[in-house]
């Protein structure tokens, strides 16, 4: 497919990254203590080929993509130590956190 107006390709492909952008199917805000629920719900989606599945975790958030079937489901997890960390930012970053919760808060809509 060319890009209206121009000779190049379209692509996925994200300049400096290691790969290709890959668009979100699902994006979840859940409570502390669900993650492994929302990994095994995963997992069990895509039972047949669990081998084409990668997961990651981190400290807030879980990132699990079927290779095979293309699906991509993030989690973002609510909790008080997040929202402390938000709290006690340096006031040079507190325009950032207004703008991070009002994002949020739209999510949860």
């Amino acid at each position: 497919m060319r890009l209206f107006g121009s000779d190049r390709e379209a692509s996925t492909e994200v300049p400096g990254s290691r790969g290709e952008a890959f668009i979100v199917n699902h994006h979840q805000i859940i409570e502390e203590g669900a993650e492994e629920a929302a990994i095994g719900a995963f997992l069990v989606a895509h039972e047949g080929h669990t081998q084409d599945v990668e997961v990651q975790r981190g400290t807030w958030s879980i990132y699990c993509h079927c290779k095979r079937c293309e699906d991509i489901h993030t989690y973002e997890v609510e909790n008080e130590a997040r929202e402390q960390a938000l709290v006690e930012l340096p006031p040079w970053q507190e325009e950032d956190k207004k703008l991070s919760q009002r994002s949020h808060r739209s999510l949860l809509r």
